[in-house]
């Protein structure tokens, strides 16, 4: 059996659990550079906030609704998201991190019932220890668990709590493929729902019924899987190690337009700071570095983008090098007639640091190379992100340059990873604060 675990509305939930103030009313969570509402808890939901539309056009809507708006604080989000994964392996016996708030786990030898009480006391554990909500669905394949944790969230089955709903036996399965349409299914898009159209398929419980055949036919073996999973024969298990990236990219929009090249520069040496970071979390080495720049896409004028790459002689993961490489790039790419808006740093043709074949000519010595960058790596985890950098970059902080840094004018406090931003507990009026 399968459970999928999802933290509902997460980056809100998280800001609730530290601000009273905020559990008190609607929360709405903004995108980088505060751009767009990315997030919203269901109170600010019910009041008809529109997901993703741009801050500056909901503005005022939010402000008649006493609605409290929060900048992304992904050091928080991430560090409570670890802590949720940690409380799943405690109640299963593997678990996929599907993503920042979604986690698959499997659970075996359970009956019908007992897989309730424990969907209902996993519930309960999460909220008491982080009080962040969930919602747990439970079935006989991923597909179907993904279907169990949508109809818990919002259309919980009869006789089941809501919360959590288990699809284990054929009739529950029937009762919730027949009260959700086919794009509703994981993994079911526009282009599928077009294709199996053409079979005569237009619901969920045609689809599991259909041909496996024929659904292949049409729509590969992804669609032949989809079909399995939906009777509850699992095509996939789970992936409990994280695979290696292909890339790695660092990118960033700018509070404002940069209109010189030093500014820039700092940018591009942090983002490729940042990447080599990244890349040696997985024990990898690049063999090609490239640079992005752009102007406002938004502006009327002054529309320019370009990108520039080039390949290096020997895999590498040293910052150093792969900072410099990046700040060729970008001579390449930079014209000074224009005002930039965003850069960004991509490593590519990534491998194992063991597989990489030194140089003839390689003048680094590569031992001292990888002792300086592990002793930079463990002062930084320890002392805080950014604490040992180049001098040509900026600290890795959320607002690391007034000229190029991203704009989070509502950014709460790290609470749980930076001693300085603790919460504070005030006792009774006179007492000290705790």
């Amino acid at each position: 059996m399968f459970a999928l675990v999802d933290a509902n509305s997460f980056y809100a939930s998280v800001e609730q659990v530290f601000d009273p103030d905020a559990a008190r009313r609607p929360v709405v969570v903004l995108s980088n550079n505060d751009g767009c509402v990315v997030a919203a808890c269901k109170r600010a939901k019910a009041l008809g906030v529109d997901m993703f539309k741009p801050f500056f056009q909901v503005r005022q809507q939010l402000a008649g609704h006493n609605v409290k708006v929060f900048s992304s604080n992904y050091t928080l989000y991430h560090d409570m998201s670890m802590r949720l994964v940690d409380i799943y392996r405690q109640h299963a016996e593997e678990v996929e991190i599907y993503s920042i708030d979604e986690c698959f786990l499997t659970l075996d030898g359970l009956s019908p019932r007992k897989l309730m009480h424990w969907g209902r006391d996993l519930k309960a554990t999460a909220h008491q220890w982080t009080g962040i909500p969930t919602g747990v669905g439970i079935a006989p394949s991923k597909t179907l668990a993904k279907l169990a944790n949508h109809m818990a969230k919002r259309d919980p089955m009869p006789g089941q709590p809501a919360g959590v709903c288990v699809l284990a036996s054929k009739h529950a399965q029937d009762v919730a493929l027949s009260r959700v349409d086919l794009g509703d299914l994981w993994g079911v898009a526009g282009g599928t729902i077009r294709r199996v159209a053409k079979l005569g398929i237009t619901t969920p419980t045609q689809l599991r019924d259909a041909d496996p055949n024929r659904v292949r036919e049409h729509c590969g073996v992804v669609g032949q899987r989809l079909v399995y999973e939906l009777r509850g024969e699992p095509c996939s298990d789970l992936e409990t190690e994280t695979p290696d990236c292909k890339n790695v990219c660092v990118s960033r929009s700018f509070a404002s337009v940069i209109e010189s090249i030093g500014p820039l520069r700092e940018a591009v040496t942090t983002f490729a700071s940042q990447a080599c970071v990244k890349l040696r979390r997985q024990d990898l080495a690049a063999h090609a570095v490239s640079v992005f720049v752009q102007t406002d896409r938004h502006a009327p004028v002054d529309q320019y983008a370009n990108t520039g790459g080039t390949r290096l002689a020997v895999g590498c993961f040293d910052t150093r090098d792969i900072a410099a490489t990046a700040l060729r790039c970008l001579e390449y790419v930079y014209r000074p007639e224009h005002h930039y808006k965003k850069a960004g740093v991509m490593l590519h043709d990534l491998c194992k640091r063991e597989r990489v074949q030194p140089g003839l000519f390689e003048t680094r010595d590569r031992v001292a190379s990888q002792r300086l960058m592990s002793a930079m790596d463990r002062i930084n985890q320890n002392h805080g992100s950014g604490r040992l950098r180049l001098a040509s970059s900026s600290p890795f902080t959320l607002k690391p340059c007034r000229t190029w840094g991203r704009r989070s004018d509502h950014t709460s406090p790290r609470y749980t990873t930076r001693w300085g931003e603790l919460p504070a507990v005030s006792g009774l009026p006179g007492s000290n604060t705790i």
